[in-house]
Order: C-alpha cells, then sequence, then structure tokens
C-alpha cells in the first residue's frame, strides 16, 4: 500500500470531504447568494462586457456602468460601431481605460469573424483584445454554464482556507483542486457561490492567504494622471500636457510620463505639446 506521505496535498483530499464541501458553499448560496444585475442574464456579450469591467474594479462599481453600457449598446454589432471617445466616455470611473479600447476591438472581431456571435471555445476567446484565460473561461460558465474551471482571488481564498492549504500552493495544483471540487452540471452557480461565500463569510483579510497583488495608492498616482488625460479627452479631441500639470499641481515630466504609458497601451497619441486619441 502506497505510503500517504508521497501523496500532494490535493490528492490526499477525499471525495467525502469534497462533497461536504460542495454542500456546504451551495446552502450557504441559497441562503444568502448576492442578486447582481449581471447575474440576471445568460446573454454572452453582456456578460464578457461585465466580466472585462469586473478585471481589477469592485463589484460595486462595475454594476451602473455596466448597466448603462448594455442599454447603450446591447450587442456585439452596436458596440463595433462605438468610437473610442464614446467608449472611454462611457467607461469613465472604471479605470484602466484600456480595457474600453479592447471592448471595442473585439466588437469589430466577433462582428467580422464570428457574425457577430460570442465564440464558445475558450482558445479563440482568448485570441480577442483584452480576454485572457480566467475571462474566457469566466465568460463561458456564466453564459453557457460550460463544465470549466476559473480562478479569481476570491475563489482561491476559498479553496486554499477551507482545505486548510498553503498559500505557496502552486497554481497547477491549485487549479486541480478546483476541477476536483467542481459540480460539472452547475458550474455558473458555483463559481457564484464560490465568489459570494469567500466576500460575506470569510474575513476580509486572512493572515495565512496574502493577496497575490497589491495595488499602490491612486492619489497622487501616475495612474491619476492617466484617468485624467483620459477623462479630458473624452470631451475634447486632444489636451496639452501643461493644462493637465497645472489643474492638478503636478510636474510636467509626471503628465508627459502618463501620457506616454497611455501611448504605449494603444489609447493615446503623444505630441510635441499635446496628446490625442490614437
Amino acid at each position: 500500500m502506497p505510503s500517504t506521505r508521497n501523496l500532494s496535498p490535493i490528492s490526499a483530499i477525499s471525495p467525502v470531504r469534497i462533497t461536504a464541501f460542495q454542500r456546504r458553499i451551495f446552502r450557504f448560496y441559497a441562503k444568502h447568494g448576492r442578486r447582481l444585475s449581471f447575474r440576471e442574464t445568460t446573454d454572452s456579450y453582456k456578460i464578457a462586457v461585465a466580466e472585462i469591467m469586473l478585471q481589477q474594479t469592485q463589484v460595486d462599481r462595475v454594476i451602473p456602468k455596466w448597466e448603462s453600457w448594455v442599454r447603450r449598446w446591447p450587442s456585439w454589432k452596436s458596440l463595433a460601431n462605438a468610437t473610442n471617445r464614446q467608449l472611454l466616455a462611457e467607461w469613465q470611473g472604471l479605470g484602466y481605460n484600456r480595457r474600453a479600447l479592447f471592448l471595442g476591438k473585439a466588437a469589430q472581431v466577433i462582428v467580422d469573424g464570428f457574425g457577430g456571435t460570442t465564440p464558445r471555445d475558450p482558445a479563440l476567446l482568448q485570441t480577442l483584445p483584452g480576454i485572457g484565460p480566467y475571462t474566457a473561461n469566466a465568460i463561458l460558465i456564466f453564459a453557457f454554464n460550460a463544465p470549466l474551471v476559473t480562478i479569481d482571488t476570491n475563489i482561491r481564498r476559498v479553496l486554499l482556507h477551507e482545505f486548510g492549504l498553503p498559500a505557496t500552493l502552486s497554481k497547477p495544483e491549485l487549479e486541480q483542486l478546483a476541477w476536483r471540487v467542481l459540480p460539472k452540471r452547475r458550474s455558473r452557480d458555483w463559481h457564484n457561490a464560490l465568489m459570494d461565500y469567500s466576500v460575506l463569510a470569510l474575513p476580509k483579510s486572512i493572515a495565512a492567504i496574502p493577496p497575490l497583488t497589491k495595488q499602490s495608492p491612486f492619489e497622487g498616482s501616475i495612474r491619476q494622471i492617466r484617468g485624467e488625460i483620459v477623462r479630458r479627452l473624452a470631451r475634447q479631441k486632444s489636451v496639452t500636457y501643461q493644462s493637465v500639470a497645472t489643474a492638478m499641481n503636478r510636474s510636467h515630466d509626471d503628465v508627459l510620463r502618463a501620457a506616454t504609458s497611455l501611448e504605449k497601451d494603444g489609447v493615446v497619441k503623444c505630441r510635441v505639446e499635446s496628446v490625442r486619441l490614437k
């Protein structure tokens, strides 16, 4: 009989323990699951918009923006006709503005290459601007109840905490656990339930499970200047570096750094004294 000392921590988790875990999470979800507007649809376009907005942005900030966005552009076809200025104006307040442009470009690709229908192959989805492995799987899970796994910060916290696993657990091992505990016929509910359990049942900070990344303060940052540049460009054709520097009490060099980083992201075009949308 093989020694249990040679088993990985994932292999050592018994089916009985997994079943108990699934029941606990679903019981919690049945009583406390959040009612969020983007959960009330299975439209793959609207799910894709929500998932891209939720990248690095809190749910409460996303909800009103998502509702406004899908009212204005209810399909890939309508979004494909939007200008960059319109996209950025609608995106204001969410940050990481290139995500708005990614959505516009993705819409054009889907309309031109897929007849306006969201691809149901995660590999094809990942060829679209702004969509990586996590977002591709999330779109398919929440739109089509696809039997896939996707692991964000919240899901990672639940899996590590509930099974007493170390924060140093490797990504492949964490994915192995996610597959083992997945109720394949209820993938949509399962992922929503895990997220809600993390947010509502677990402590906000768990010392044994530090976050993988920590965002720097926004106030006084280059990100703040980037946001101001984009905010102005959503209303006018170009802005001067000096006007932004004066309004924000920042140096010309700081504004130039912010504009250059936006240019690198494909959002703007820098000129000698001013910047405009690309």
